[in-house]
């Protein structure tokens, strides 16, 4: 048997098993919203993340433009950022708001 032909399969073996482990942030999003409209969850205001907003406008206000996330994009942003700590200014970043010019 030719190794270098069953090495080359095992690499392409073994890159295709972990390029099927990374999240896919967009569809756990689309899964986040497709439950959180249901018509039982319409009344839910919760799911705007009222304090979240309010308090990151107040902490990013000399360095964001924040504008308000619900809840599902805040699950899509924690998987973007799974290696952060996922502040205010993280999740500013990761939203692609705007910076504020000084």
């Amino acid at each position: 048997m030719n190794i270098p032909i069953v090495l080359a399969v095992f690499v392409v073996v073994c890159i295709t098993l972990i390029a099927g482990q990374r999240d896919d942030c967009e569809q756990l999003k689309r899964a986040c919203d497709s439950c959180v409209n249901r018509p039982e969850t319409a009344g839910d205001r919760n799911r705007n993340l009222p304090t979240l907003n309010r308090e990151c406008r107040r902490r990013t206000r000399n360095t964001w433009v924040w504008r308000d996330i619900n809840r599902c994009e805040l699950t899509r942003l924690n998987c973007l950022g799974s290696d952060r700590r996922m502040n205010c200014g993280d999740i500013a970043e990761l939203a692609r708001m705007r910076r504020v010019r000084n």
